[in-house]
C-alpha cells in the first residue's frame, strides 16, 4: 500500500538519476566517478527518507486499514503526516454525519414505537367491552367469538412485547416467582379453547418457586402452553418440573400433532409458521420467536423434542442460582 502510494516519486527519482548518468556519459569533462558518487548519495538519502516516512506513518495506516466500524475512528492513533491529517479530518466528519443520521432515525423509531404502544393500550378498552358482550352470549356463537377474541388479544400482546424486546435487559426485574399460579393463569386464558378441543392439564411441579422476571416468564409460558393446546385434541397436556444437573427444568408435554423434523430448527425464527400445514396461516409466527429472545435475555434455554404425529415436549431450562444473581446485578 505504501509503495503503491509513493510509486510516482520513486519513478521521478529514477528519472533524475538516469538524467544525471546520461549527462555524465555525454559530457566528457565530468568525471565518471563523480557522477557515480552523486547517484549513490541521492539513492542513500532517498532510502533513508523513505524508511523514515514509512516508519512514522505505518501505525496510523495499519489502524485505518483494519477499521471495521465507524466507531473505530475514535481509536485511531494521532496522524503524523499532512495526508493522514486530511484523511483523519474527513473520517471524523463522516462519523459525525453518520451519528446525526442515526440519531434522527432513532428518534423516528422511538416516536413510532410510542405511537404503537399508545394504540395497543387504547385497543385494550374496546377489547374489554367486547369481552363483556361475548360473556353475555350463549351457545355456539359465543364459543366462536370467544376464540376469535382470544386470538386477537394474543396478537395485541405479541405486539406489546415485541415493542419491549429491544430494551428487554433494562426491563428485567428478577424476583422469587411461584410457578403454579403462572401456569394456571396461562391455562385460564385458554379455558374456552380447551373445553372446545377436549384438552385437560396434568400439573406436577416438584419445585414450587424460581428466580425470574414474572412478566416475561408468564409470556414465555403463555406462548408454549398456547401452542400445545392449539395442536392437541382430546388429550391432556402435562406441565412438570424438576432439578437436572443443578438446573430447574420446566417441561410442557403434549401428545398432539407434533412438529416435522425439518421444521424443528426453525420454529424460533421470526415469522415462521410451518412448511406443510396450511391451517397455520392464521398464526403470526412471532410468539415462539419472542419467547426465545426473552429466554436468552434471562439466560434461560428453550429446547424442543418432537415427533411428528406423536407429540412435542418443550423444556425451559433455568440457569443456576448464582447465574441469576449475576444477571440481576448487571
Amino acid at each position: 500500500m505504501h509503495l503503491k502510494q509513493h510509486l510516482p516519486w520513486w519513478l521521478l527519482f529514477l528519472l533524475f538519476n538516469g538524467m544525471i548518468l546520461l549527462l555524465g556519459l555525454l559530457d566528457a569533462s565530468i568525471p565518471d566517478l563523480s557522477v557515480v558518487y552523486i547517484v549513490i548519495v541521492n539513492s542513500v538519502l532517498l532510502v533513508i527518507f523513505a524508511v523514515w516516512q514509512y516508519t512514522r506513518g505505518r501505525r496510523y495506516t495499519r489502524e485505518v486499514l483494519s477499521m471495521e466500524t465507524v466507531e473505530d475512528i475514535d481509536t485511531l492513533p494521532q496522524p503524523v503526516t499532512a495526508d493522514q491529517q486530511a484523511l483523519h479530518d474527513r473520517l471524523v466528519r463522516v462519523k459525525h454525519s453518520h451519528n446525526q443520521r442515526l440519531d434522527a432515525e432513532a428518534g423516528k423509531t422511538k416516536e413510532s414505537l410510542d405511537e404503537l404502544t399508545r394504540w395497543i393500550h387504547d385497543m385494550k378498552m374496546p377489547m374489554t367491552t367486547m369481552k363483556l358482550l361475548i360473556d353475555d352470549l350463549e351457545g355456539q356463537e359465543k364459543m366462536k367469538l370467544a376464540n376469535e377474541w382470544q386470538r386477537l388479544d394474543g396478537m395485541l400482546n405479541e405486539m406489546l412485547y415485541m415493542k419491549r424486546l429491544p430494551n428487554i435487559r433494562n426491563d428485567l426485574y428478577f424476583e422469587t416467582v411461584e410457578i403454579e399460579p403462572l401456569v394456571r393463569r396461562s391455562i385460564q386464558k385458554l379455558r374456552r379453547l380447551c373445553m372446545e378441543k377436549g384438552v385437560g392439564f396434568d400439573i406436577d411441579l416438584e419445585v414450587p418457586e424460581v428466580e425470574a422476571d414474572v412478566k416475561w416468564l408468564a409470556f414465555i409460558l403463555d406462548q408454549i402452553i398456547t401452542n400445545s393446546v392449539k395442536y392437541t385434541h382430546n388429550d391432556d397436556v402435562r406441565v412438570s418440573n424438576g432439578m437436572e444437573d443443578g438446573h430447574l427444568v420446566l417441561a410442557v408435554t403434549d401428545h398432539g400433532r407434533g412438529i416435522r423434523n425439518e421444521d424443528v430448527p426453525r420454529i424460533f425464527e421470526a415469522g415462521f409458521t410451518s412448511t406443510s400445514n396450511h391451517e397455520d396461516a392464521q398464526s403470526t409466527g412471532m410468539g415462539l420467536y419472542l419467547a426465545q429472545e426473552a429466554a436468552d435475555a434471562m439466560n434461560m434455554k428453550i429446547e424442543v423434542d418432537s415427533e411428528y404425529g406423536k407429540g412435542t415436549r418443550i423444556e425451559i431450562i433455568f440457569p443456576e442460582q448464582n447465574t441469576f444473581h449475576r444477571v440481576k446485578t448487571m
